[in-house]
């Protein structure tokens, strides 16, 4: 069942997308890999989901065994003083070696991320031991309906290459790669038309 995430979803939400996002390659080359790293990955999620959910575009499956964070192309980008006041969060959950990376591949984002008028994919995780069970495809579908109603494209960023084929069948086609920042994972963006 694909529904909106509510404030009790939080804490499941946070875990799901932490173990998710365990073993990608912008959460690798990011994320602090020492005895804190499942904290600082629980940490950077709950952070997400907190700065995404107020949009009321964030969807949960199953109570929470997967979900989409979504905004529109309006509402995604920080403010400066947002980002300031997250940098110490950001040291925390990176440590400082790796904190620039983070900086560096932000910057890298927003730098080729469209200025038309879309939907936004930030997030879509399903939990490890979900996986492969319909789960990912329903809750994009759930907001790609939305698109189509609306005659408005999507756009998202794949940061693993295994995830490219997923989204090219529901309608996805890579428009560009850039890097994470220097030296950081490739990133493939990716644009759906409107059915």
């Amino acid at each position: 069942m694909i529904r909106r995430a509510r404030g009790s979803d939080h804490t499941t939400v946070t875990l799901t997308l932490a173990a998710a996002f365990d073993k990608d390659p912008v959460t690798s080359f990011c994320v602090r890999a020492d005895a804190r790293h499942w904290w600082a990955m629980h940490v950077a999620f709950k952070r997400a989901l907190d700065l995404f959910q107020p949009y009321d575009l964030t969807f949960v499956a199953n109570d929470g065994q997967g979900a989409a964070l979504w905004a529109r192309h309006d509402q995604w980008q920080l403010t400066f003083w947002q980002e300031w006041w997250l940098i110490p969060l950001y040291l925390r959950v990176c440590g400082i070696d790796r904190f620039m990376r983070l900086d560096r591949g932000f910057d890298s984002m927003k730098s080729h991320h469209p200025t038309e008028p879309h939907y936004y994919l930030y997030l879509l995780g399903v939990h490890p031991d979900h996986q492969l069970q319909g789960l990912g495809s329903a809750l994009l579908c759930t907001m790609l309906e939305r698109c189509d109603r609306e005659h408005m494209p999507a756009y998202l960023e794949a940061s693993s290459p295994r995830n490219i084929p997923f989204y090219r069948r529901h309608g996805f086609q890579v428009i560009e790669e850039f890097t994470f920042g220097p030296g950081g994972p490739p990133l493939a963006a990716m644009w759906r038309s409107p059915s």
